[in-house]
């Protein structure tokens, strides 16, 4: 095997954690002596060990501690994120390293945190250990966008979803939207909800839709261990909403939600409001968020909602849902942003991948005016 298929492999690895580790990012680890892989693991659950401490701890499992010992000296690792060389939940992997006498780092990107951006690989290269950056960066950067994001922009990364008709349209002149998208859509937006920390809607579609906004799939739908828990992201309003009949879906079951607005109102348990002074705080809204440790948003309505991230350039990706129907003229339009003066100066997105869902077509951007 050549290093590329090792960093390959430690890829593949990380991506067994991606439900559970935000908002660390995504990590695998593969040692390898003699061209043989000798030990692997990745990160499992935010708070517990890292990708190379289970590596390390599976080498020893399958050779014993005093053989392992031996092969771990000199041997290679393949990381796709630098080793954190600061303490905050766990050790430093970069301790470990050192202490085992590994020969040579494979390193897929630099940590982005401020605090450790090339800290680990200068230490590591100061005790003695070969380092080198870049093997699959594009890949390894992909992997981990949504920690890239919160650290180079200090707020979560934000999906925007809506289905809508092929006249570009989410729902009837009075309201009327159910359902646009079929089955197997909406299943896949139950997927992308298992990957983020919290689902946001406006205070609109709140009190008119009564959303549960929760994860509604089973664990073989989400190809999860029957021993694991389904963890159901936060849900969060924008706009001045109080509880009522008409939105108990979202305060069902002791759900964690918290209300972003420009009025306050009492706590409780599971309950937040944060209260803004002006009229445009959706990024100090966002940033706040991120420090509640919700790295990840995905955005699902309505209009006002949804043009309003456009408008103000929060969001990394967009969804859309197009199903083969028509509602026609005075049905309510996906999207209502302002006109730019000319072609030249409009935001332009890059498709990045298109998918059918029966007779759907989703298609997935990227946010390339960030």
């Amino acid at each position: 095997m050549k290093d590329i298929d090792f960093m390959a492999k430690a890829i593949e690895l990380a991506k067994r954690g991606q439900l559970k580790t935000q908002p660390n990012p995504m990590v695998g680890c593969v040692i390898v002596k003699n061209n043989k892989i000798v030990g692997e693991g990745w990160h499992q659950e935010y708070g517990k060990d890292h990708a190379e401490i289970n590596a390390i701890k599976n080498c020893k499992k399958r050779f014993g501690l005093k053989k392992a010992m031996k092969i771990i000296a000199g041997s290679d690792f393949y990381v796709n994120l630098e080793p954190c060389s600061i303490e905050k939940n766990t050790p430093p992997c970069t301790n470990a390293l050192i202490e085992h006498k590994i020969k040579k780092l494979f390193c897929g990107t630099l940590d982005p945190n401020p605090k450790i951006n090339g800290r680990g690989i200068r230490l590591l290269e100061k005790a003695g250990i070969h380092t080198k950056v870049g093997l699959l960066k594009k890949e390894c950067k992909q992997l981990n966008k949504i920690f890239f994001t919160n650290q180079k922009k200090s707020r979560p990364y934000v999906i925007l979803k809506s289905a809508q008709s092929i006249d570009g349209k989410i729902a009837l002149k009075n309201g009327d939207s159910n359902w646009i998208s079929n089955t197997e859509s909406r299943k896949d937006g139950h997927r992308i909800r298992s990957k983020v920390k919290g689902i946001l809607v406006g205070r609109g579609t709140a009190e008119k839709d009564n959303p549960s906004l929760t994860v509604r799939l089973s664990k073989k739908e989400l190809g999860i261990d029957k021993n694991e828990t389904i963890e159901q992201p936060t849900k969060i309003i924008i706009g001045n909403l109080k509880k009522s009949k008409n939105n108990n879906k979202l305060f069902s079951n002791n759900a964690k939600v918290i209300i972003g607005s420009r009025l306050s109102a009492k706590q409780s348990k599971n309950l937040e409001y944060i209260e803004y002074k002006g009229k445009n705080f959706l990024e100090k809204f966002l940033k706040d968020l991120l420090a509640r440790n919700i790295s990840s948003i995905l955005v699902e309505g309505g209009q006002k909602t949804l043009n309003s991230f456009i408008a103000n350039n929060l969001f990394d990706e967009l969804v859309i849902y197009t199903a083969p129907i028509f509602l026609g003229d005075g049905s309510i339009k996906t999207l209502s942003i302002k006109a730019p003066d000319s072609i030249k100066k409009s935001s332009k997105l890059k498709t990045v991948k298109v998918e059918r869902f029966k007779d759907d077509v989703k298609t997935t951007y990227y946010n390339e005016n960030i």
